[in-house]
């Protein structure tokens, strides 16, 4: 089996069109995606974490690329914007931070949670493009966590002294659970907006 048929992906979808504007929509390269109703506690967590991931992703599904880069004025945020901020948390805390064994993670912009910056996303980038960096870093983070031995491990943190694995797993379920939230109300609002 494929790791596009273990985790539900289509290698063949479409991901974007060319145009800005134009009437082919983005097709979210993943199916839905269901956490493990019955597994152990690691098995129940990278579960939740993978289902959150797909809900993010097929939150973009069937809209227009200039809408998945139209920032809400109620929230500040965009769809594109939310999956930039989810790469970017990603790439922190699995890849950088548990992959790397801890210390001070490097910020590819000037991150603070839930600041109007995390969530900036340019009019030129493709959400296609934006959405296959996201998902190349969540396959980088469970790499990283395939060699974990236990949730008891732990990595060093310069703010937190040392944390487990566990804990960073829950971080991760809790902001893309809240942000999956987040993308499904933009989604609501975007089709209003559209139709």
């Amino acid at each position: 089996m494929t790791f596009d048929e273990q985790h539900g992906r289509d290698p063949d979808a479409p991901g974007h069109d060319d145009g800005d504007t134009g009437p082919v929509a983005f097709r979210a390269p993943v199916r839905r995606r269901h956490p493990p109703e019955v597994a152990d506690e690691r098995e129940a967590l990278e579960g939740w974490l993978d289902y959150f991931r797909s809900q993010v992703v097929l939150a973009l599904d069937g809209l227009p690329p200039a809408a998945l880069r139209r920032r809400v004025p109620e929230t500040g945020a965009s769809l594109t914007g939310i999956v930039r901020h989810l790469t970017e948390l990603e790439r922190i805390w699995l890849v950088e931070r548990w992959g790397e064994r801890g210390g001070r993670a490097s910020y590819s912009f000037s991150y603070v949670d839930d600041s109007d910056e995390a969530f900036r996303v340019s009019g030129l980038e493709d959400p296609a493009m934006l959405v296959g960096d996201y998902q190349e870093v969540c396959e980088k983070g469970r790499d990283a966590l395939a060699g974990a031995e236990s949730l008891d491990d732990t990595v060093r943190d310069d703010r937190r002294g040392h944390i487990e694995l566990r804990w960073i797993l829950l971080h991760l379920i809790t902001e893309t659970a809240r942000r999956a939230g987040q993308a499904q109300a933009l989604r609501e609002v975007l089709l209003a907006a559209e139709g």
